[in-house]
């Protein structure tokens, strides 16, 4: 059965312009966490219903930009703003690295299409154990992709790097022009040592472009380096694990190439083009995302590919899709196998960024890019999950559902608050640990006393990020500590003495808090 609800997860809900475009989840134990309010309205919990695991996102333009992970109830597990430097996160997502599971991003400084940064590796503890950059004279490495292959030993990275050119075929006419292009290369995690560099235009002209200079806001206007004409847009890298081949999918060429891992040739290219060298059979796809293997033989390659089917200025389709590809290397054909659209009515039209991800059970589950939402459907279609966490300007590149397990070193926060001292009065506690995954219970504990004297008050299950406990009588000074299912104690927090209000605000305050100020001071 599916259950359909409208659950906005968190203490409560603070606004930045409104609570459509960004709302965002408060907390008491960490005020100083705005995270995004997943708004989930399609959540199928049922054992045939979603796959195990969290999502994970990285949100931008938002009022708290960075990786996030949640449940898939809509809960924030953990909060990455601030925890790993400035600049935007993408490509947040779960690794292979050291034989155990960590997590991988880019990190790095925002442009019109594109960024400059690195990769980060970090451990179950949310600490960065390794950056990885591009070599070889590269530009900084770019937002579109950072992912470990073979078991963490090596990097698929992507840069955009700008270079001076004649472009008068291109209207140009004044001086010399500028252009941006696609370089990808494969790196040693560990020593980042080069084992594969390719340049595009060292394989494919700039006449191969379906975006010309200063034709849409990503274009670049090929006038400066600053500006350079992005003809190519490079957004994603897959290896075969058949032919050690790299698929690459391009956005300004509408087009998915198959580059040769010895030579760098280009073996084959998929399009709606007439010069495909698979001829599509009854379906076109444009300004695509994301293509990866499914699988790859001598005979037949299975890929799969989020076709955006616009880019704000031009449009083949009213939605944008997952598509799953089947390619015949003897007929030369290109079969879809399956589509997969937005399970909300009339679907979802995304301009930009965007991906999909098939999940070991075969669910497909996919990040929306330029639309701030999540979805989650069965092979047949059927959906399952699908969450939204704001409008434009609010964007998120990728999103993708891991299982994980978080042992963060921080201790578990804790906020107290009694309206006065009577030994009557109700504690009200409220407990969190950002990026613990194994909390099951909270354990409270109460005393007159700071260092002495601490009693059990009592005991709660976890309940999200934060969770609510109100002990029965007033106690001064109070901590929590985080236990798993087994009763092991996980973590304790600092002892915090309790939020009383003085005579001056007790008027204003309730039994459970005091609002928040407005106006100024006097």
């Amino acid at each position: 059965m599916i259950a359909f609800a409208l659950v906005f997860i968190g203490a409560g809900l603070a606004q930045n312009t409104d609570n459509v475009t960004e709302p965002l989840s408060t907390f008491k134990s960490r005020p100083d966490i705005l995270a995004p309010a997943l708004n989930v309205s399609i959540q199928d919990s049922s054992p045939e219903g979603f796959a195990p695991g969290y999502i994970f996102i990285a949100p931008f333009q938002a009022t708290q930009t960075g990786p996030y992970i949640y449940d898939k109830f809509g809960n924030l597990i953990w909060s990455g703003y601030g925890a790993i430097g400035p600049g935007n996160v993408h490509d947040f997502k779960v690794c292979s690295y050291n034989g155990a599971d960590h997590l991988c991003a880019f990190q790095g400084n925002q442009r019109l299409g594109y960024a400059l940064g690195h990769g980060i590796i970090l451990d179950e503890t949310y600490t960065i154990v390794k950056t990885v950059q591009m070599g070889t004279g590269a530009s900084s490495m770019d937002m579109h992709e950072f992912s470990l292959i073979s078991g963490g030993e090596t990097a698929l990275a992507i840069a955009y790097q700008p270079a001076p050119m004649d472009l008068t075929a291109y209207g140009i006419t004044s001086g010399q022009g500028w252009i941006m292009q696609g370089v990808f290369q494969e790196i040693n995690t560990t020593s980042g040592e080069v084992l594969f560099s390719w340049s595009s235009l060292d394989h494919i002209p700039p006449s191969a472009s379906d975006v010309m200079p200063n034709s849409t806001d990503v274009s670049g206007t090929g006038l400066t380096p600053q500006s350079p004409w992005d003809y190519f847009h490079i957004n994603s890298i897959d290896k075969s694990s058949y032919s050690n081949d790299y698929l690459i999918s391009v956005r300004h060429t509408s087009t998915i190439y198959l580059i040769d891992s010895s030579t760098g040739a280009v073996l084959w290219t998929l399009s709606s083009d007439p010069t495909s060298t698979y001829v599509l059979q009854g379906f076109t796809f444009s300004f695509q995302h994301d293509a990866r293997f499914l699988s790859d033989n001598s005979t037949h390659t299975i890929l799969s590919l989020f076709d955006n089917a616009s880019n704000g200025f031009t449009r083949t389709a009213t939605e944008s899709s997952t598509l799953h590809i089947l390619l015949d290397h003897t007929l030369r054909t290109a079969t879809l196998l399956a589509r997969y659209t937005a399970p909300v009515p009339g679907g979802l039209l995304s301009d930009s960024q965007a991906n999909s991800q098939t999940l070991p059970n075969g669910h497909i589950f996919s990040g929306w890019g330029s639309v701030a939402a999540v979805s989650e459907v069965r092979a047949d279609g059927s959906p399952v999950l699908f969450a939204t966490f704001g409008r434009y300007p609010v964007m998120n590149y990728r999103a993708y559902s891991f299982e994980w397990v978080g042992r963060p070193l921080t201790a578990p926060s804790l906020a107290a608050y009694a309206r006065n001292t009577a030994a009557g009065t109700p504690t009200f506690l409220h407990a969190s640990w950002n990026g613990a995954t194994e909390v099951r219970e909270w354990v409270f504990y109460g005393s007159a006393e700071r260092e002495t004297g601490f009693v059990v008050l009592g005991s709660a299950a976890w309940r999200g990020f934060e969770t609510e406990f109100v002990g029965t009588g007033f106690s001064a000074w109070v901590y929590v500590e985080a236990v798993d299912g087994a009763g092991t104690v996980l973590g304790r927090s600092a002892t915090v003495g309790t939020l009383v209000p003085g005579t001056g605000l007790a008027g204003v305050c309730g039994d459970s808090g005091c609002p928040a100020a407005t106006g100024s001071a006097r």
